[in-house]
């Protein structure tokens, strides 16, 4: 019997990676809050369930969580559209579900926004200072998740996530101006977010912590003004200002993992 693989949250990440692992035998649960996107999910053979995680618990069908031998949180924190949620109270809500239901294995997906405004090559040994509410509260929830006695929960820190269909340029290309242009860039593409996660997924969960950054650093400037001519974009309005650089390494997801990059120039627009 193939084993059972939960995804809370069938978005922009979770639901590629749906596909992903149902082509590497895995049974594969996710979780929408969208009516809509069921019969989506059906279509592609991913088990469909709703279910909305709020701060005052959890909503739907909680039999999503049933029989889950791994679950893979990917669901993003929503706090630029809603400043005062509070998904750490969200989080310890998934939490209890995962005690209740015996779920063993935990895989979460944070963000390299933990590290806060820190300098140089930074590793999952470097401090973590976040400074956006955002970055806080992912990091409360690492900590809530990790510190569990009922079930480990290996965290990935990802970089900024780029896609065929998602790209800061595009934001970036609005503003004013835009400051560090000589900074170093931290992105990873969906196809090795995707990837990694079906390289741990074999693995027996523990608890640990890896950076997913794609080990490709030109500067701000360089990088977004080729990529904009490429998205067909205005290229976005730098302003000088005080270098801050630092870049982030996945040396020891590598190295754990043998895991080599598949997308290492990131000056693509798919």
């Amino acid at each position: 019997m193939s084993k059972s693989i939960g995804i809370l949250g069938c978005g922009w990440l979770g639901l590629p990676l749906g596909e992903h692992l149902l082509s590497l035998g895995f049974r594969v649960k996710g979780s929408t809050t969208s009516e809509e996107k069921l019969n989506t999910l059906r279509s592609k053979s991913i088990e469909p369930y709703i279910l909305q995680v709020t701060e005052e618990g959890i909503v739907g069908e909680f039999d999503f969580f049933n029989s889950v031998d791994k679950l893979i949180i990917a669901m993003p924190p929503g706090l630029r559209s809603n400043p005062k949620r509070r998904f750490d109270v969200m989080m310890n809500h998934v939490k209890k579900a995962c005690v209740e239901e015996g779920i063993k294995e935990v895989i979460f997906i944070s963000s390299t926004s933990v590290y806060g405004n820190l300098h140089g090559i930074i590793t999952e040994k470097s401090n973590t200072e976040p400074e956006t509410n955002s970055g806080k509260q992912l990091l409360q929830c690492e900590k809530l998740l990790s510190d569990s006695i009922h079930f480990n929960t290996t965290i990935l820190r990802m970089g900024g996530l780029i896609g065929a269909d998602r790209h800061p340029v595009f934001q970036l290309s609005k503003k004013e101006f835009v400051t560090n242009p000589k900074g170093s860039i931290n992105l990873i593409h969906l196809t090795d977010c995707i990837n990694i996660i079906g390289s741990l997924i074999n693995q027996i969960i523990v608890k640990n912590v890896y950076n997913c950054v794609t080990p490709y650093h030109p500067n701000r400037v360089k990088y977004y003004t080729q990529m904009a001519i490429k998205m067909d974009c205005n290229p976005p309005k730098f302003r000088d200002s005080i270098t801050f650089d630092r870049k982030i390494s996945s040396k020891k997801l590598q190295e754990k993992f043998n895991y080599a990059f598949r997308v290492i120039n990131l000056l693509i627009s798919s």
